[in-house]
């Protein structure tokens, strides 16, 4: 019964949506992905393992730079919404 309103939920987001999917996705894509591919990495290895300076510089600019990505990518999504 559960696994049938879900799927119910996601054909009615889906048809509602309609045309827009795409567009949807690639907000949640890049408001997720980015996190995960980018940021999580560098911060777990700042914490866990990085042990001089040039270690924890290079996690920091890392970390940077994935936000930065995070941000542009969001803002092209939201951008292209009203396309």
């Amino acid at each position: 019964m559960t696994r049938t309103l879900l799927v119910g939920i996601a054909v009615g987001l889906t048809i509602g949506i309609g045309e827009k999917l795409n567009k949807f996705l690639s907000i949640a894509g890049a408001l997720t992905c980015s996190p995960i591919a980018f940021t999580f990495p560098a911060l777990f290895h700042y914490k866990s393992c990085a042990e001089t300076t040039k270690q924890k510089a290079i996690d920091i600019s890392i970390v940077v730079i994935s936000l930065v990505i995070l941000v542009f990518c969001t803002a092209l999504g939201i951008k292209s919404w009203g396309d």
